[in-house]
């Protein structure tokens, strides 16, 4: 499968299949203030431009450390971007139990379409079926 490379930074990687018509995002550490990832939201923007409506993301957060209020209002306003291009559904990969407390939140505010896994391979198989 081939992913097309929208952004990789020391903070996340974005990357996106038209084949499989999915997002994959990988958050990475801790991310102290919006000023640390300057691009997220235009990268966002980019992603999104080659995916159709209807499309999946894979959310790798099993290395995010928890975020401050100001980068989960970042969070809050690409998953308003993805929402409003029409995602389908979003599985998420978690370890950290604070992290997913978090994002748990974060897509109850939003009603994101999420669900969590432990394995990037379920959260696949998921998003397949």
């Amino acid at each position: 499968m081939s992913r097309i490379k929208i952004s990789e930074t020391k903070y996340y990687t974005l990357f996106a299949s038209t084949e499989k018509n999915r997002a994959y995002l990988k958050i990475i550490g801790f991310w102290r203030s919006p000023e640390q990832v300057p691009n997220y939201l235009a990268d966002w923007k980019a992603t999104l431009s080659k995916l159709k409506s209807g499309f999946t993301l894979l959310t790798d957060a099993s290395e995010m450390k928890t975020h401050p209020k100001d980068v989960v209002k970042l969070h809050e306003q690409a998953q308003a971007m993805v929402l409003k291009h029409g995602v389908k559904k979003v599985a998420e990969v978690l370890r950290d139990d604070i992290a997913e407390m978090q994002l748990n939140a974060v897509a109850k505010a939003t009603l994101f379409p999420k669900q969590n896994f432990r394995s990037a391979e379920d959260a696949e198989k998921w998003l397949d079926e």
